[in-house]
C-alpha cells in the first residue's frame, strides 16, 4: 500500500535469516522504482576503511591504491532503491553521510571537491537493537529517526510455523525453475518434522535444508528420511517407514557367503547415486561389518564388482568406463585380466 507507493524510508528489523532483503526487494518490485537499480550492500561485510568508497566512490589517487575513479554504490543505485543491510554496524563516520543523502540528496566522492546530487530511495535492516545503541551514542539519534519511518518486524520462523508450507513450495519452485531439481513436494510426515523444527537460521536455514533434501530424494517428494539428521531431530530415533532402511536390510539377510556380494553391489549402487537415500557414513559402517562377516578381503572384492557394473553400464566400452572409473584405459585393462 503505502510503503511501495511512495518513496518513504523503511527500516526492517528482525534476526538473521528472517528474510529482510526478500521484503526489502517486495517494496521495491512493487514500487513506481521498479524499473530502476534495486542494489544490496552488507554493510558488515565491508570493512571501515572500504565502506566509504563502496557507498560513495572515490576520485582518482584520492588514497593508496586507488588507480582509477570508482563510481560508488549510490550513484548507481540514482533513481532506483538501495538497500543498506546490517546498518547497525556501520561505523559513525559513515552514518554521517548516510543521514546527508537523506537530507539532502547529495552525496561526495571519498578525494572528491564536489558534490553529487542522487535521487536514491533507503531501506535499510537490521538485527540489531538500535534503540539501545542510540542510548550508547554508537548510532546517531537523527539518522535512527530519518530511517525509522516506517518499520517492519520480520518475526523468527519458528513464531510462524504456518508460514513454513508456503516457504518450503517457494524454494521448490526456484528449484524446479533453475532445473536443479525434479522434486515438486514434500510428504505430510516431512512437512511435519519441518514445522516442529525451531529454526535458529530462520528462512535462511530452511531454504538450505530443502535445497540438500532436494538434491538426494529419489522420487518427486522429499520423505522424511531425505531431511538432514539434525532436523529429524527426535524422529530419527524413530522407526523410517518410508523405505530409507530397505537396502540394508535385504544385504543383511543375505547368508555369510554373499555378504560380500551384497555389499559390494551397495556401495555401486551408492556410487552410481541409484541409493541417494544412504549416506556414505552408514553404508561404509555396513561395508565395514558385512565384508569382515564374508572373511574375504574387502578392496578386491569391491574393485571386481565395481568394474563389471561400470563396464557393463557402458556396454563393454572401456574407453568410457575408464573416464568413469578415473583410471587410464590401460589401467582398466590390466585389472581386467587380473579378474
Amino acid at each position: 500500500g503505502q510503503v511501495t507507493a511512495s518513496d518513504v524510508t523503511v527500516m526492517i528489523t528482525g534476526e538473521s535469516g528472517t528474510g529482510k532483503e526478500l521484503v526489502a526487494r517486495s517494496i521495491w518490485k512493487h514500487s513506481h522504482r521498479a524499473g530502476k537499480p534495486f542494489i544490496a550492500v552488507n554493510c558488515a561485510a565491508i570493512p571501515d576503511n572500504l565502506i566509504e568508497s563502496e557507498l560513495f566512490g572515490h576520485e582518482k589517487g584520492s588514497f593508496t591504491g586507488a588507480t582509477g575513479q570508482r563510481i560508488g554504490k549510490f550513484e548507481l543505485s540514482d533513481g532506483g532503491t538501495i538497500f543498506l543491510d546490517e546498518i547497525g554496524d556501520m561505523a559513525l563516520a559513515t552514518q554521517t553521510k548516510i543521514l546527508r543523502v537523506l537530507q539532502a540528496g547529495e552525496i561526495q566522492r571519498v578525494g572528491g571537491a564536489g558534490t553529487i546530487k542522487v535521487d536514491v530511495r533507503i531501506l535499510a535492516a537490521t538485527n540489531k537493537d538500535l534503540e539501545a545503541m542510540v542510548k550508547a551514542k554508537t548510532f546517531r539519534e537523527d539518522l535512527y529517526y530519518r530511517l525509522n519511518v516506517v518499520r517492519i518486524r520480520m518475526p523468527p520462523l519458528r513464531e510462524r510455523e504456518d508460514d513454513v508450507p508456503q516457504i518450503v513450495d517457494f524454494c521448490l519452485q526456484n528449484l524446479v525453475t533453475q532445473r536443479k531439481t525434479r522434486v515438486t513436494k514434500v510428504s505430510p510426515e516431512a512437512m511435519a518434522v519441518l514445522r516442529r523444527h525451531r529454526w535458529p537460521g530462520n528462512v535462511r536455514e530452511l531454504e538450505n535444508v530443502i535445497y540438500r533434501s532436494a538434491v538426494i530424494a529419489q522420487g518427486h517428494a522429499i520423505l522424511v528420511k531425505d531431511l538432514p539428521v539434525e532436523i529429524r531431530g527426535a524422529s530419527a530415533a524413530e522407526p523410517v517407514t518410508d523405505g530409507s532402511e530397505a537396502p540394508f536390510d535385504q544385504a543383511r539377510t543375505a547368508s555369510a557367503e554373499n555378504a560380500a556380494l551384497a555389499a559390494a553391489k551397495m556401495a555401486v549402487d551408492i556410487a552410481a547415486g541409484t541409493e541417494p537415500a544412504l549416506t556414505v557414513s552408514r553404508a561404509l559402517d555396513f561395508l565395514h561389518t558385512e565384508l569382515a562377516r564374508s572373511g574375504e578381503p574387502m578392496l578386491p572384492r569391491l574393485e571386481r564388482e565395481l568394474i563389471r557394473r561400470v563396464l557393463a553400464a557402458e556396454d563393454g566400452d572401456a574407453a568410457k568406463a575408464a573416464v568413469r572409473l578415473g583410471i587410464t584405459k590401460a589401467a582398466l585393462q590390466r585389472k581386467l585380466k587380473q579378474i
